[in-house]
């Protein structure tokens, strides 16, 4: 079985933690955490993945957009 939760850290409680310890009874399991992209971030990767895909753009101006503050 395999589940995704998508949900802020507000939300992670001993209420939480017993629900899956109920999903999995007796299981070994593997939890998983990412941040979630914000519809910007996930923008930007993408063009980065194209621009790499078409070799439009260089590493170097990658490197550039990635490390800009």
């Amino acid at each position: 079985m395999n589940i995704n939760y998508k949900l802020n850290t507000h939300d992670l409680d001993v209420n939480f933690l017993e629900s899956v310890k109920i999903m999995f009874k007796d299981k070994d399991i593997t939890i998983s955490i990412a941040e979630t992209e914000n519809d910007e971030d996930f923008a930007l990767g993408r063009a980065m993945e194209e621009g790499l895909l078409s070799q439009s753009v260089s590493r170097e101006e990658l490197d550039k957009v990635l490390h800009a503050d």
